[in-house]
């Protein structure tokens, strides 16, 4: 080894030796499914138990039976609306209704619009027939989108209590199935999520 290769080796050596001494980070992969309470917010876990309580509630009721019935067993077309959120704190209701989303598809007895992807889709669908660049025959075809039938809303609130040290929070989502066409509420149903902290002083 020269004498440049080893004032090379020198340097990076005593790097390495500063980085390893200054550097303490430690970090380790978690079961994304495992119940943990960090704080006493809104978190991943209340959003994952809150859809699958609400989805099963939502396809277990009569309303999905009448529907296949009277409509050649064809499955419902849904569309959800955003989650309204009514507490006090941020609360990521995308990823909430993403949930909802994932739960009630996985289900196999109803069919999804994505209204979020409305803007996306007709900006391509523009492109395609308008921008010349599109050979026409390999275009999509225009008015094909189907129209769903009944409307997702819902809202969550919160509501704090705090006496003697002990502490509870609960949140309440609520969804509610609307039938687009007639305007009747085919379904609605709540989920409450309560957490209850100890602690000297808040």
């Amino acid at each position: 080894m020269n004498l440049l290769s080893k004032i090379c080796f020198t340097v990076l050596s005593l790097s390495g030796l500063y980085m390893v001494g200054c550097t303490s980070f430690q970090g380790q992969y978690q079961d994304p499914n495992e119940v943990e309470i960090i704080d006493d917010r809104w978190n991943e876990t209340d959003a994952r138990k809150t859809a699958a309580h609400l989805v099963n509630a939502m396809i277990s009721k009569p309303w999905i039976i009448e529907y296949t019935a009277t409509h050649n067993k064809q499955r419902p077309i849904l569309v959800l609306a955003d989650v309204e959120n009514r507490t006090d704190e941020h609360i990521d209701i995308k990823a909430l209704t993403e949930y909802i989303t994932d739960e009630l598809l996985n289900t196999g007895k109803i069919r999804f619009v994505n209204a979020a992807a409305r803007d996306k889709i007709n900006k391509e669908l523009d492109y395609q027939h308008t921008s010349g660049r599109v050979d026409p025959s390999k275009a999509v075809a225009l008015a094909k989108q189907i129209g769903a039938q009944f409307l997702i809303m819902g809202a969550i609130s919160s509501q704090l209590h705090v006496q003697g040290g002990i502490k509870t929070v609960s949140y309440q989502t609520v969804l509610n199935l609307t039938n687009i066409e007639t305007s009747e509420m085919e379904w609605s149903d709540k989920y409450i999520v309560k957490k209850k902290f100890k602690q000297s002083k808040w």
